[in-house]
């Protein structure tokens, strides 16, 4: 059974049956035992440490309350071990150091730097809210009529206040895909990364498409390569800002890569021999969050 990619546990029950209660909702913001997650332009707060793993940093009400939040910007997460978890966004603060529950030995940081510090569960948890308080970000605005949205069921859909339209979370799903040919798989690099950076292949999945579509279309656009024996490997939830990647693993028809000069700089075949030494580090010492890396570790150690 393969182990679940990073983001994918949250250990948070939704609860989503209780979510259109008001009077549920704001009964347990003021709970003694409800815990907040800050969210400030990107970044989560996280409890400073001296060893190299690390732990979210979790307000009281009272702590939240210095931040004057209306009850209806408060998104509610779920319940983990009897605890209900919000979210607040805090992102209109020009400066949150100058509040004393952000400051002392706590900071805010991205969850690109901190991922393989935290447990699975508390990344899980970070990701989900990221892609929550991204969401409402950018869809303050009905796409209908342009009127101002509101939200609601606590913080899981925003309705419009002009035409009444309702507007959920957005999730984008796209495919990322390892091509191999026998004993070797394609990487390829875009031209805005590093020299040195090479990963596998991906991109989104159009309307009226299916995901095995989309990894053939890609992959030919990309790379100029056929593909065949399509098969599915995992998911993983991707929140930059609102991606669900769906991993799969193709076999190429040849091996003549033909780049497309637009997204694609440069691509090469690489042989299980040069991957190895990685992917077996990758199982003992994870060096990424991504996917991308636990595709071509199990292709390289043949655990799938």
């Amino acid at each position: 059974m393969l182990k679940p990619n990073f983001f994918t546990e949250n250990g948070l029950e939704r609860l989503s049956e209780k979510r259109g209660d008001n009077n549920w909702k704001n009964d347990l913001l003021i709970s003694e035992n409800a815990v907040f997650l800050p969210f400030w332009r990107t970044k989560s707060l996280i409890q400073d440490s001296a060893s190299a793993n690390c732990e979210i940093s979790l307000l009281s009400y009272e702590e939240i309350s210095q931040f004057n939040r209306k009850d209806d910007e408060f998104i509610f997460l779920g319940f983990r071990n009897d605890t209900p978890y919000f979210l607040t966004d805090l992102s209109d603060i020009e400066d949150p150091s100058q509040y004393s529950s952000l400051s002392g030995n706590r900071s805010l940081k991205d969850l690109r730097e901190v991922g393989l510090s935290l447990s699975r569960e508390e990344g899980g948890i970070l990701a989900y809210s990221r892609a929550l308080a991204q969401w409402h970000k950018t869809h303050k605005f009905c796409g209908r009529c342009g009127g101002k949205t509101e939200s609601q069921s606590a913080g899981h859909v925003r309705r419009c206040s002009n035409c009444g339209a309702e507007h959920f979370p957005r999730t984008d799903p796209a495919v990322i895909m390892l091509v191999s040919y026998g004993e070797k798989v394609c990487l390829a690099r875009k031209s805005d990364w590093p020299k040195d950076r090479f990963s596998v292949l991906a991109g989104f999945v159009e309307p009226g498409e299916t995901p095995e579509g989309a990894v053939i279309r890609e992959v030919k656009e990309e790379v100029g390569l056929a593909v065949t024996n399509v098969r599915y490997h995992s998911a993983q939830p991707w929140p930059f800002p609102a991606n669900l990647m769906l991993g799969y693993f193709a076999e190429a028809v040849s091996d003549e890569i033909s780049i497309d000069d637009i997204e694609i700089e440069e691509a090469k075949w690489v042989t299980r021999e040069d991957l190895e030494p990685e992917a077996l580090a990758y199982f003992e010492n994870p060096t990424s969050v991504s996917i991308a890396r636990r595709l071509i570790a199990d292709w390289v150690t043949k655990k799938f």
